[in-house]
C-alpha cells in the first residue's frame, strides 16, 4: 500500500456517536482502519471475565452492521497490541494512532507506556483524547468539578463515518495476508458470540432505546425504588453496561438527562440521576489519580486489619451459600445476569469485608469478574470504600436481614433465586433459622440440608467490626492518612477542612444499615 493511513485504536468506547478520537481521525487528510484488539494478557488477569469480551464483540459487531454499506468493517485482533502496531509500522506507513485514554488497571496503563515508547520510535504521533470527563495527570481535585461540567455540557463531536474517510483494508490482499496472523481464534470466537438471554441487550442502538424509556417514564420512581434489588431493575437507568463499553457516552446520557430534566416531571429523580453521572466520573477520577488502590488500601493503616484470608469463605459466598437469604440470592443473580443495583453491591461487599472480616482484595476478582459493567475505576474504589478501608468515609456495616425485610420485603427477588427456599412462607424466608423443628417438618425444610446455617452470627460479627474499626479512626496513622486522602482527592480547601473535621471529630461515623 502506497498512501499514509490512520490507526484508530478502539477500547471501551464502542460506539460511532460522540467519539473524539474517531471525528479528529476522519478530519484528518487520511483514511482511517478501526481497530479492537482482544488482548491475551488482559484476559489472564484476575479482574477478567469472558462477559467483558462478549459485551465487546457484540457491541462491536453492531458497529460492523452500521458500516456495512460501506463494504468496511472495525477489523478484530487478536494478541498483543504492540505486537499488532509494530506489524502495521513495518508494512505501511502510518500517519497517526488515535483514541481515547484509558483510565485502567496497573497492566493497560504500563501497556499504554510500552505503546507510547513504540510509536515514539517510529516518530509517530498519537492522538489521546479525554473521556467522559476523567483527566489524566492531575496532582489534586481543584477545580475538577468546574471542568467536568464544561466537558458535558460541550457539543457531541461528529464522528459518524463516511465510505471515504476509512481506508478498505479487506480489499487489500497484501494487507489481509499480514492481518492474518492476529485474526481472533476461532475456539474463542465462538465462545465470544455466545450472549446469555439473562444479560442486558448490548450495542449503541440498545442502549439509546433504553435510555428513551427511562427518561421517558420508567425514571419516576428512581429514588424510591433504586435501593430494591426487584423494582430497581423497573425504575433504574440499566445503562451502566452501555457505559462501561462505550456504547454511548456520558455526555449523550447527561445532555438527554439534562433537557428530559428540562421539559419534564419527576425533578428530583432527574437531578439523583445526573448526580450519578457526576459520581460515575468522580470515582474514575480518584482511581486514576491513585492507581495503587487497585491492589493496595487506600488509607494504608487498614493494612493491619483483615489479614486472615479464608478460602472457605470466598467459596460460600461466591456460590451464594452464606445462609443469608438475600446475600446468597444477590450473589446467585449476579452470577446469572451481570447485574446487582447499587445498594445490593454495597451489601454483600459489607458482608465479605465486616461480617466475615475478609480482606477485600479476592473478593473483589470475584465480582469483577461477574458484573458486565465492570469499570475499575469505579469498582475498586466502591470495593474499598463499602470495605471501609479509605478512613474518609462513614463505615456502614449493613444489616443482611433488615435489608431483606425493607427491600424485598415480600420475598420476590429471594423465591426468584432460592427455589429451595421458595416454598416457605414469608415470615420464615427472610430468616429460615427461625422455623421450629415441627414447623421443618411441615414445610419439608431442614436447615443444614435444605439450605445452609447461617456463616456467621450477625450480632457478635457486628460489635467485632464496629468495635475495632472505630477503635481505628483513633489511630495517628489513619489521621494522618485521612488528611493526605482529603488534600488529594477532595475539591476545595474549604470541603477539606470541612470534612476533616468530621471525620477526625470525636462522634461516631459508623451507619448499621
Amino acid at each position: 500500500m502506497n498512501e499514509p493511513i490512520n490507526l484508530v485504536w478502539l477500547k471501551r468506547d464502542l460506539r460511532w456517536d460522540d467519539h473524539e478520537a474517531l471525528a479528529a481521525a476522519f478530519a484528518s487528510a487520511y483514511r482511517s482502519i478501526v481497530f479492537f484488539c482482544f488482548e491475551n494478557s488482559i484476559q489472564k488477569s484476575k479482574d477478567f471475565g469472558l462477559r467483558h469480551w462478549q459485551a465487546q464483540y457484540h457491541s462491536i459487531l453492531e458497529m460492523n452492521q452500521t458500516i456495512a454499506p460501506f463494504g468496511h468493517q472495525v477489523l478484530m485482533v487478536q494478541g498483543s497490541v504492540e505486537d499488532f502496531l509494530l506489524a502495521c509500522l513495518k508494512h505501511c506507513e502510518v500517519a497517526a494512532l488515535y483514541s481515547h485514554q484509558e483510565h485502567g488497571i496497573q497492566l493497560t496503563f504500563k501497556r499504554d507506556k510500552a505503546v507510547k515508547k513504540l510509536l515514539d520510535a517510529h516518530q509517530v504521533p498519537w492522538h489521546e483524547y479525554e473521556h467522559n470527563g476523567v483527566q489524566r495527570a492531575r496532582r489534586d481535585r481543584r477545580g475538577w468539578d468546574e471542568a467536568w461540567r464544561d466537558y458535558m455540557q460541550r457539543n457531541l463531536s461528529q464522528s459518524f463515518p463516511t465510505k471515504e474517510a476509512l481506508y478498505p483494508w479487506n480489499e487489500q490482499e497484501d494487507l489481509k495476508e499480514l492481518l492474518a496472523s492476529f485474526r481472533l481464534k476461532a475456539e474463542l470466537e465462538e465462545k465470544l458470540k455466545d450472549w446469555p438471554s439473562a444479560f442486558v441487550a448490548i450495542g449503541a442502538q440498545a442502549a439509546q432505546a433504553r435510555l428513551q424509556n427511562f427518561l421517558g417514564g420508567a425514571i419516576n420512581g428512581y429514588q424510591k425504588h433504586i435501593g430494591e434489588p426487584k423494582a430497581s431493575q423497573l425504575h433504574c437507568s440499566r445503562l451502566s453496561v452501555a457505559l462501561a463499553w462505550g456504547n454511548l457516552s456520558l455526555r449523550q446520557v447527561y445532555q438527554s438527562a439534562r433537557d428530559s430534566y428540562a421539559n419534564g416531571q419527576a425533578k428530583g429523580d432527574h437531578r439523583a440521576f445526573i448526580s450519578r453521572l457526576h459520581w460515575h466520573s468522580h470515582f474514575i477520577q480518584k482511581f486514576e489519580m491513585e492507581v495503587r488502590m487497585e491492589k493496595e488500601n487506600l488509607n494504608r493503616a487498614y493494612d493491619k486489619v483483615r489479614q486472615d484470608f479464608k478460602p472457605s469463605y470466598l467459596e460460600a459466598w461466591r456460590d451464594g451459600l452464606t445462609g443469608f437469604p438475600l446475600v446468597d440470592a444477590c450473589m446467585r443473580a449476579v452470577q446469572e445476569t451481570g447485574y446487582l443495583n447499587f445498594r445490593m453491591r454495597a451489601m454483600v461487599v459489607s458482608f465479605w469485608s465486616h461480617l466475615l472480616w475478609q480482606p477485600w482484595q479476592e473478593a473483589h476478582y470475584v465480582l469483577a469478574q461477574r458484573f458486565l459493567d465492570y469499570v475499575p475505576g469505579i469498582h475498586i474504589p466502591q470495593f474499598q470504600m463499602q470495605s471501609s478501608t479509605t478512613g474518609i468515609n462513614t463505615i456502614r456495616i449493613y444489616n443482611p436481614i433488615k435489608q431483606s425485610l425493607e427491600k424485598d420485603a415480600e420475598g420476590e427477588f429471594i423465591r426468584q433465586w432460592l427455589p429451595e427456599l421458595a416454598h416457605l412462607p414469608t415470615t420464615f424466608l427472610h430468616q429460615p433459622w427461625l422455623l421450629s423443628p415441627l414447623e421443618e417438618q411441615f414445610y419439608n425444610f431442614k436447615l443444614g440440608r435444605d439450605y445452609p446455617h447461617p456463616m456467621v452470627d450477625f450480632k457478635q460479627a457486628h460489635e467485632k467490626a464496629r468495635d475495632t474499626l472505630w477503635k481505628m479512626k483513633k489511630d495517628p496513622l489513619v489521621q494522618r492518612e485521612n488528611q493526605r486522602i482529603l488534600q488529594k482527592h477532595t475539591t476545595s480547601d474549604r470541603n477539606i477542612e470541612r470534612r476533616t473535621r468530621t471525620i477526625l471529630s470525636t462522634n461516631r461515623s459508623i451507619s448499621h444499615d
